[in-house]
């Protein structure tokens, strides 16, 4: 037996038990795919968006994990606010273990003054988690004893979230919790196999920076502080974008609150009135301690704009983030 197929049954064996622990799957590009990062941010830009995403994670694992994403969103005059919907499939292992979601997401848009607009979006999910042990090889039955089996399922759970935006000037922010009912997502309804809820706070700024004789724009600062907590897991996202002409690149850093590891995040991009483009490379996952070949991972975003960015809305003075 190779050792591509022995190293990925112990990955499948260890990060399967632990992924009974339901946690969410990992992402770079938060506003890229704004109805995964907050169902406030439905519609905030205004146009038809179609969003599609995909990551690859540990791609020197055997496949350890892939991600894919589909989106499509818009604000709507007779609703006084955005809809959405998001489809995401989760897979490891080729797909042993596979996750499946779809969501539909409504934020209402309260325009308090000129300057400031408060958001407060709902989603409702339908969840489908399923193990596949067919041809699946663990570590104990590879040194040749009899150890714990798996099992296969497939489980369908309802799932429900909120989230509110705050949008000020160049200033935005908001908070969301995922998961509010905690659904269970194996037919054992076992308490480990709870979807723990994610708690998610952000901000960011758009700063302009301008040609000082003529007075135009060179480039655009965009700092953003992402912060998400699920169970026992934290993950403190903080980083810069620079945005030139149709260009766009940054460097992020994602820990722990307690600075016991770190990731660096590198991202470029290109956009125009139609198109956005971005990739990412994440460097270092893992702890130190756990040593894994060609840990990162590789992530790729689409969106398509189906409408003018620029056509005369009031609404549409919303700043936020474009990639």
């Amino acid at each position: 037996m190779n050792v591509r197929k022995v190293t990925m049954a112990g990955i499948l064996f260890l990060a399967g038990m632990s992924g009974l622990r339901s946690q969410d799957p990992l992402h770079s590009h938060f506003f890229a795919h704004p109805l995964v990062l907050n169902p406030g941010m439905a519609g905030v830009e205004g146009p038809l968006k179609v969003q599609l995403g995909y990551r690859n994670q540990w791609p020197g694992a055997a496949d350890a994990y892939a991600t894919y994403h589909a989106s499509m969103e818009q604000y709507v005059p007779g609703l006084q606010g955005g809809i959405g919907v998001h489809v995401m499939n989760d897979r490891m292992g080729g797909g042993v273990f596979n996750s499946t979601s779809l969501d539909l997401v409504y934020a209402y848009h309260l325009r308090v003054s000129h300057e400031l607009t408060i958001t407060g979006g709902f989603q409702a999910s339908a969840g489908q988690k399923s193990l596949r042990t067919d041809g699946l090889v663990l570590p104990d039955e590879l040194a040749g004893y009899a150890g714990p089996s798996l099992t296969g399922y497939s489980k369908w759970y309802p799932d429900f979230s909120v989230g509110f935006g705050v949008f000020r000037g160049s200033f935005y922010g908001g908070a969301a919790v995922h998961h509010l009912l905690e659904p269970y997502t194996s037919p054992s309804e076992d308490p480990n196999t709870r979807m723990n809820r994610r708690y998610t706070l952000h901000a960011g700024m758009l700063i302009p920076v301008y040609e000082k004789r003529f007075g135009t724009e060179m480039l655009l600062l965009n700092p953003n502080l992402v912060m998400v907590q699920q169970d026992i897991y934290q993950h403190l996202n903080y980083g810069l974008e620079v945005r030139y002409q149709n260009l766009a690149g940054g460097l992020w850093f994602r820990q722990d609150l307690r600075f016991s590891y770190g990731t660096l995040i590198f991202s470029a991009g290109y956009g125009n009135d139609t198109y956005r483009f971005r990739y990412s490379y994440d460097a270092g996952l893992s702890a130190p301690d756990l040593h894994i070949p060609s840990m990162g991972a590789h992530e790729f975003s689409m969106q398509i704009i189906l409408e003018n960015l620029y056509k005369s809305t009031r609404r549409r003075t919303i700043k936020c983030p474009k990639f």
